[in-house]
């Protein structure tokens, strides 16, 4: 079983459910035994390419349809304001992205 199997395994087996959710420190320290030398980071990186909810609660198996509409949520609400950074940030340094995706003046 590779490391992703097994993160997503131990979320559908034992954190069903909001109310079951776990703390990514504590799934860290859950898996630790099998890989101890993996890192906050690797571990965020593996379990968002899985089909389970991280939010403020934890990481847990969805079983309700209430908890995919409160993550969907939670994800508009972070998306949207991302978008307008990138937006404002590349409007700003236009000078730099020469050639890269301007859309020419037309007038």
């Amino acid at each position: 079983m590779n490391l992703s199997e097994l993160i997503l395994y131990a979320i559908k087996k034992d954190h069903r459910g909001k109310e079951n959710s776990i703390v990514r420190k504590d799934l860290l320290f859950k898996i630790c035994g099998a890989y101890p030398d993996l890192t906050d980071r690797e571990l965020r990186n593996i379990y968002c390419q899985l089909p389970i909810i991280s939010s403020e609660a934890g990481i847990f198996w969805p079983i309700r349809s209430s908890e995919l509409d409160e993550f969907e949520e939670y994800c508009r609400k972070k998306a949207l304001p991302l978008f307008m950074r990138v937006k404002m940030v590349m409007e700003e340094h236009k000078d730099l992205r020469v050639g890269k995706y301007i859309q020419k003046e037309l007038f």
